[in-house]
């Protein structure tokens, strides 16, 4: 059942919600960065479905520094003639978090699940929807020996024409890397995400990539987009990779 925290970060306290089996553990970690819209019914019903498969998942709320688990509207924000000022604020938090912000988080999040004996000792997976993937190339950047295992889930913003694009992280991962994107998303297409897309699957086996057909953003959450077959794919394909790559 999903359980929720706060912990200290270097940037105050920061809600957390957590979930694994019943039992004392402990459990293989998977750290989860939820999707744009924030720490919602989605997002948690999508936590239940990888702890209940065996795992310590702990998700941070990406903008407690805004507010304490903010849910934000962002299909409404963004659709024609919606109200500018409302625009302009659920994007200033959507983009309010930077990825320096982020690893912050992470680094606040490796403290607190040394001190929880439900969490397991050995290599950590990371899954990131959205935003959230771009989160999770940043944090296997920065961890590589924490992180055996990463999974991009209808993934924004990780290929960019700057030189420190996210992207570019992949060809130096030695863990196993999953991405699945809808071949009907509309924010980010898979011809966006074509880099990526590359990278993935140069790493060879370590490395798969699927475009879903029929499938848009957020597929992989339920919700208003949400699509079976896609998401039940993706999770099928990410859950072996952590069984493959969370030991020892």
């Amino acid at each position: 059942m999903n359980e929720t925290r706060v912990i200290p970060t270097s940037d105050g306290p920061m809600g957390v919600v957590v979930d694994h089996p019943d039992g004392d553990g402990p459990y293989p970690v998977v750290l989860f960065f939820h999707h744009g819209p924030g720490l919602d019914d989605g997002s948690k019903a999508a936590i239940r479905r990888i702890a209940e498969t065996g795992y310590y998942v702990i998700a941070p709320d990406r903008y407690h520094r805004f507010g304490e688990f903010l849910v934000i509207d962002m299909r409404a924000a963004m659709a024609p003639g919606a109200d500018p000022s409302e625009r302009d604020r659920v994007m200033g938090i959507f983009n309010g978090t930077t990825d320096e912000h982020v690893e912050r988080d992470v680094q606040a999040l490796l403290d607190y699940v040394k001190t929880d004996s439900a969490a397991g000792k050995g290599p950590m997976g990371c899954i990131g929807y959205c935003i959230g993937a771009r989160s999770v190339l940043r944090t296997i950047g920065a961890h590589p020996d924490q992180f055996g295992v990463g999974v991009l889930l209808h993934p924004s913003y990780c290929v960019t024409d700057d030189a420190e694009s996210p992207h570019h992280v992949v060809e130096h991962y030695d863990g196993l890397l999953y991405v699945g994107i809808g071949a009907e998303d509309r924010m980010q297409s898979a011809e966006m995400n074509q880099p990526l897309i590359d990278a993935v699957r140069a790493l060879g086996d370590r490395g798969r990539a699927e475009v879903h057909e029929g499938a848009n953003h957020g597929f992989a959450v339920p919700g208003p987009a949400y699509h079976d077959h896609a998401a039940s794919r993706s999770y099928e394909q990410a859950l072996e990779m952590f069984a493959a790559g969370l030991t020892g």
